[in-house]
């Protein structure tokens, strides 16, 4: 136990002091100076040190063979984990790179030499419908660069697909057989195209990802340094991911992935370690031909593709550009499916021969590095104790942390809630508390059983391709996930009115109703979003598009200005137009630059009118590359927490009030 220094009070009142100085840190330091980024990390890693001291020689029992003392270790050995990595984030986010002055160097360099290196531009697809293809595939052919070739890798052995490609000008591919799943696929592509254009480099896009038009003028004149093999871009989205989109925060919460795009990659790549994430990345042939082509004893090719070529010399570097947008995971299950092959990928890396742990020639630095991604998956299983910790309190007696009030004020809130203050900062908003958690809860379990099974058997699972397209028009529930937070909130509520809510004995009893509280407050999020909202068609996902459009109605042609658009629909402000417009009243638009098409009118208010369009083959395929080539973000880039609160909210008293009013919901 450890010794009592201060007064409750005196404890509580250093615990504001503390924390208002990190908040202060926060509001005026720059996460975008070093020298701000050094400061304030080296204070909370001072902090975090503290409280690792405190907790490994102040908060243990007695060492006993009894769950009374092997328990608190337990804990302990896994929040080390989550320590460690914690550490070392920080410790990384002190370097960060911005590449854009070099591919605005590149870019100029290309136009002065006026010679453009050929390229092969590769689309890989399994089993997607042509509504998330024709994206990719009309994005890829108005790329703006002078040499390129768009090809379809057909994994699927689609006729029909065959027949697109033809009819928009896209080369296609097709093999035998599926070995070796996507890897296999892009080096069937490599060969076969190396007999036709050998272009020495390669733009690879994942089937549901659609590239903008500059893609290969900021990317191939970083080509220009020889050491340079992998040019990797990030992944932006065009729809809500499950968390956000089933807790109405599609508008005011970043996808998981934003902090590791934005801020956790160009971190790596200062220190050389950036890595290859499978899509949107332009590749040097000969460095990849170099390496056998795409690595195919991970589920994970990327991650290991990187560290292939790293045995070679060459690097993979990260621009931090939003050069591509793609579609985010639809449904829970395939949220959590990507993330278990993430987590399998990974851990199967690191036990090859050539791997970073057991391969020779890898820096250390290389090594730190892939052992930091190695721990964010090893950390699921401290988020399955930290919940069950007041459970196991409650009715077994078996804290996990023997901890005095007074020192839980002075150092465990201040190390927890500065750090959480400071991801905050180091993010820009791309950490949220309390929401951050739980997209990492809601896929403990399941990280855990993958971690568990890839130790008893690391090799020889299936790669499983995250399903795209799906119809998402009514609610769905996981129930088997449902039961489980629900079940963990109402054995905490049980466990906490028994316990120590109705005695008053022992100190650490306020500590577990704190405890308890938080873990409800989790699983609850969590549990809202295992009920799915029903979503939109991919066809009417609408993007904040502002520009003049032109109405022909009853003989009459009318300026307006268009505040939102899809591929179906148009919404655009009435301004001066007065007129009365009748539902399904048909009109004629111009829009776009001059596209026309027919639409008809479906609703309308004082403000706003909106439109669905009833456009030909030919002027559909000009929307989608017009419109996916040149995307606004529709998604926040942004975390809030006060809207993000206002959200959850909604969430919790409107039931499905936030299922798209176009589409028929069963409940």
């Amino acid at each position: 136990m450890s010794p009592e220094i201060l007064t409750l009070q005196d404890s509580l009142l250093y615990c504001i002091f503390v924390l208002s100085l990190v908040g202060g840190c926060a509001f005026f330091l720059k996460s975008k100076n070093f020298i701000d980024r050094l400061a304030f990390g080296s204070v909370i890693i001072v902090m975090l040190l503290g409280y690792i001291w405190h907790r490994i020689f102040w908060t243990l029992p007695e060492l006993e063979f009894t769950a009374y003392a092997i328990w608190p270790r337990i804990y302990l050995f896994l929040e080390l984990i989550v320590l460690s990595y914690t550490l070392l984030s920080i410790v990384f986010f002190m370097r960060r790179t911005d590449r854009s002055a070099e591919a605005d160097a590149g870019e100029r360099r290309l136009q002065e030499r006026g010679e453009y290196p050929a390229v092969d531009v590769m689309i890989c697809t399994y089993n997607e419908e042509l509504g998330i293809l024709e994206r990719s595939i009309l994005a890829a052919l108005a790329i703006d660069y002078p040499n390129f070739t768009v090809w379809v890798l057909d994994d699927g052995k689609r006729d029909w697909l065959r027949a697109y490609c033809e009819r928009v000008g896209a080369q296609y591919i097709r093999r035998t057989d599926n070995k070796g799943a996507k890897a296999g696929n892009v080096d069937n592509g490599l060969e076969h195209t190396k007999r036709i254009t050998n272009a020495p480099f390669f733009l690879l896009l994942d089937a549901d990802f659609a590239p903008r038009k500059s893609i290969l003028k900021r990317t191939v004149g970083l080509f220009d340094d020889d050491s340079v093999g992998l040019v990797q871009t990030p992944q932006f989205y065009y729809n809500s991911d499950p968390i956000q989109h089933n807790l109405l925060a599609s508008g005011s919460w970043v996808d998981d992935q934003r902090i590791f795009f934005d801020v956790m990659q160009p971190s790596k790549d200062a220190w050389g370690a950036a890595f290859c994430v499978g899509t949107s990345f332009v590749a040097r042939r000969a460095a990849i031909e170099e390496i056998g082509g795409m690595p195919k004893e991970s589920v994970t090719e990327d991650l290991h593709t990187t560290y292939r070529l790293l045995l070679k010399g060459v690097r993979t570097i990260w621009l931090n550009e939003r050069l591509s947008i793609g579609l985010s995971a639809e449904s829970l299950s395939g949220y959590i499916t990507q993330r278990c092959r993430w987590c399998l990928g990974t851990i199967q890396i690191a036990l090859l021969k050539d791997g970073p742990f057991r391969g020779a020639g890898y820096s250390f630095i290389e090594r730190l590095h892939y052992m930091h991604g190695l721990l964010f998956w090893l950390c699921r299983p401290f988020i399955l104790a930290l919940m069950l910790a007041p459970i196991f309190y409650y009715f077994l007696g078996l804290p996990a942390i023997l901890l005095e009030p007074e020192a839980l004020l002075v150092i465990g809130l201040p190390a927890v809630g500065g750090s959480m203050i400071f991801h905050a900062w180091i993010s820009g908003r791309r950490s949220l508390p309390i929401f951050t958690e739980v997209t990492h809860l809601l896929t403990a379990v399941p990280v855990t059983i993958t971690i568990v099974n890839a130790i008893r058997k690391p090799f020889g699972h299936p790669f499983k391709v995250t399903a795209k397209g799906e119809d998402r028009s009514e609610v769905q529930v996981q129930y088997s996930m449902a039961a489980m937070y629900l079940a963990i909130i109402v054995l905490t509520l049980i466990g906490m009115f028994n316990g120590p809510l109705l005695r008053t004995t022992g100190s650490i009893d306020g500590f577990s109703i704190a405890w308890g509280t938080v873990v409800m407050l989790h699983s609850f999020i969590a549990f809202l979003v295992c009920v799915e909202l029903p979503r939109a068609e991919l066809d009417d996902e609408h993007f904040p598009v502002s520009s003049p459009i032109w109405v022909r109605i009853e003989g009459k042609v009318l300026e307006a200005k268009s505040s939102s658009m899809s591929l179906n629909e148009i919404v655009f402000e009435r301004g001066s137009l007065d007129l009365d417009l009748k539902p399904d009243q048909k009109l004629e638009m111009a829009f776009l630059g001059g596209l026309a098409a027919r639409a008809s009118v479906m609703t309308q208010n004082a403000s706003h009118v909106r439109v669905r369009l009833r456009e030909t083959e030919a002027i559909r395929d000009q929307i989608v590359a017009r419109l996916f080539s040149d995307p606004p973000a529709n998604i926040a880039e942004q975390g809030s927490m006060l809207r993000t609160a206002f959200a959850l909210v909604r969430r919790m008293v409107g039931g499905i009030a936030g299922a798209p009013k176009n589409v028929h919901v069963k409940v």
